[in-house]
């Protein structure tokens, strides 16, 4: 089958060419780098995280699937009230219901061709003979080395008597390829209902975490509608709620609002930062698990409502900006992109949240839990309270592109928080057929925050190789800006596939990553 794979890892994508060269379609080359990429690398993802995936179609169909699971039912709030300030950012209390593995059978059922053991066949395979550590993750396991230090099955893994691998050290994974070798067997119920799921519950209330096993038996994938903005000549589809895609969706809406069509050359930067601002101080407000709260996205997404909100905001002497709590990323997240010849189109994004997650990994079975409660606030009455059984306010935000009823690219990219800030500065280029991809996605960038960019205090990193313009007039309105170097990897890790004027396909990779892209026929 013809078609095209982005990742931020080689092996990834070498793992999704080989499923096109076999004959698989756009669904089945993604779930293979899934699956290898939850062994090379398991600081960003794993069988323990959440997903998110779009999946288009010729026919003008698309469907979203939502694999975030839900806080365990026997949380005590009160008790993480009283002894927390916060939702933990590690250990057995910052755990939700892992949904990833849902979320790949969900995916396949919409349109694979392969069966679940070819599909992760390649990963089962690098589980077993070993795979070589690489930048991101040898950083990841540097900066995480303290609370990696904590688990002991965590910590004989990747840092083995006290020594933390280093990048081109080789990683070897005996417990995650039996739990892959089960799944290929079982399918994902053993994760939910069987062996495995038990053998993670003992290790977590061991631990003290409240997870059970009627937890994990209650998780449900949902498959629903997308989410959809028209731009010019394209409609733009992401993730409803519980996922911040409409963040991005309402940007463009509000600068549409103003007259400001998005610019290539980076001449918009500042309407798109505030535009950003505006969306993620709604995030904040609004965003929650859809079963107990709504977004009021009718008027999130309108052009003029929005627009009038943007332009009250460009007009404060010093707009607000928000610290948020999250600690530096250094890489949470893994995208990937692909297409196929008969016009399917597939964005997936799946995670563990923050680097190495809960940094708890079940020796028994090799897998690592997320972080993903961290995602909750303790506020009574916050759209994203706290609440036993409901599903955090996530992160994680594919985007697909269609024009004339059909998907024409797919984008998506790591960066917790700031995803739709990094899309919403890639989008333009990745829809100019006479720009490079790659070209687009390796240049410079900004991202808005505080915590989530390793700094004690709002400011805006902006990478110094970017126009010098842009951080003057930031400075001039009161933010504080600060130059980190360029390709610096808070600035995420984007990767895109899109249909050529011929008919062809081109994909590309961020060059902040580890990354490859291919095209195969």
């Amino acid at each position: 089958m013809p078609g095209a794979i982005a990742t931020p890892h080689e092996l990834a994508t070498r793992a999704g060419h080989e499923a096109f060269a076999g004959g698989g379609n756009a669904i089945d080359a993604a779930l293979a780098a899934a699956a290898m990429l939850t062994v090379v690398f398991p600081h960003q993802c794993g069988l323990g995280g959440d997903l998110f995936a779009l999946i288009g179609g010729h026919d003008g169909r698309a469907v979203s699937v939502n694999g975030s699971g839900a806080l365990p039912a026997a949380v005590d709030v009160e008790e993480y009230r009283s002894r927390f300030s916060e939702v933990p950012g590690s250990g057995p209390h910052s755990i939700t219901v892992p949904g990833l593995l849902g979320g790949w059978a969900r995916i396949l059922d919409t349109g694979g061709s392969m069966e679940l053991a070819e599909i992760v066949a390649p990963a089962i395979r690098a589980a077993e003979d070993g795979v070589t550590v690489s930048r991101s993750l040898a950083a990841g396991i540097r900066w995480r080395r303290e609370v990696l230090l904590q688990d002991k099955g965590i910590a004989d893994l990747f840092v083995p008597n006290g020594r933390a691998l280093r990048e081109g050290d080789i990683l070897n994974q005996p417990a995650l390829r039996v739990s892959l070798e089960t799944i290929a067997a079982e399918g994902v119920s053993c994760f939910y209902t069987g062996s495995v799921g038990v053998s993670i519950v003992t290790t977590f209330q061991g631990q003290g975490s409240p997870l059970t096993m009627d937890d994990l038996a209650a998780h449900r994938t949902e498959a629903n509608d997308p989410l959809g903005l028209d731009y010019g000549d394209y409609r733009l589809l992401t993730s409803p709620p519980n996922s911040q895609g409409f963040m991005l969706l309402e940007s463009i809406a509000a600068m549409v609002g103003l007259g400001i069509e998005l610019d290539v050359s980076g001449g918009d930067a500042k309407y798109k930062l505030h535009a950003a601002m505006l969306a993620s101080e709604d995030r904040d407000r609004y965003l929650g698990d859809p079963d107990r709260v709504s977004l009021p996205l009718s008027s999130l997404l309108d052009e003029a409502m929005t627009g009038d909100r943007l332009r009250e905001r460009l007009h404060r002497t010093q707009p607000e900006l928000e610290l948020h709590r999250r600690t530096a990323a250094h890489g949470d997240t893994v995208a990937i992109c692909a297409m196929d010849g008969d016009g399917m189109a597939v964005s997936l994004i799946q995670s563990l949240y923050q680097t190495f997650g809960s940094g708890i990994l079940d020796p028994v079975t090799g897998i690592i839990m997320h972080n993903r409660a961290r995602g909750f606030s303790l506020t009574r009455g916050a759209a994203n309270e706290l609440i036993p059984g409901t599903r955090p306010a996530h992160t994680l935000m594919p985007l697909l592109a269609y024009r004339e009823g059909r998907p024409v690219a797919s984008l998506g990219t790591m960066g917790g928080r700031a995803q739709a800030q990094i899309l919403l500065q890639t989008l333009a280029g990745a829809l100019d057929p006479t720009i490079a991809l790659a070209e687009t996605l390796a240049a410079p960038r900004w991202v808005f925050g505080g915590k989530d960019l390793g700094f004690d205090y709002p400011m805006i990193a902006i990478e110094a190789d970017a126009a010098s313009a842009l951080d003057e007039q930031l400075r001039t309105d009161g933010f504080k800006v600060e130059r980190v170097e360029p390709q610096n990897e808070n600035m995420g890790h984007a990767n895109a596939v899109r249909i050529r004027a011929d008919g062809g396909f081109e994909a590309a990779t961020d060059s902040r990553s580890d990354g490859l892209a291919l095209v195969h026929g």
